[in-house]
């Protein structure tokens, strides 16, 4: 049973690698879009009329709710939450095999031998 010793730490630390591996890489994600987008936007909020502000402050809140729910739909799936809500799998059954030699044999046509017919 050694085997199943490794197998059984692998699954304990799958899931906290997969949220510090998704983690690090929103994290990347977030400082892409902070020094490309937000940082350049609050810059030109000081300047801008009152339109300008509120197109900024619309497309703020629609990059907002898409890093939002890139994150929060990420984290679902590292966490598979899916597996509290979705019903137990049911009972497995064994799948019954069947010899593909005796199959075919059944198939078979009886085709009387060549010698037969001549002996007649």
């Amino acid at each position: 049973m050694p085997a199943m010793h490794w197998l059984r730490d692998y699954r304990i630390w799958r899931a906290p690698w997969a949220l510090i591996i998704f983690l690090l890489g929103f994290f990347v994600l977030l400082i892409i879009v902070s020094h490309y987008y937000l940082l350049p936007a609050i810059t030109v909020a000081k300047g801008a009329t009152p339109a300008e502000k509120r197109w900024l402050s619309a497309a703020s809140m629609l990059l907002m709710s898409v890093v939002l729910f890139t994150l929060i739909v990420g984290m679902m799936l590292v966490f598979r939450v899916r597996r509290y809500f979705a019903p137990p799998p049911s009972v497995r059954t064994k799948t019954q095999y069947v010899d593909a030699w005796a199959e075919s044999a059944k198939r078979m046509e009886n085709v009387p031998p060549a010698d037969a017919d001549e002996e007649e």
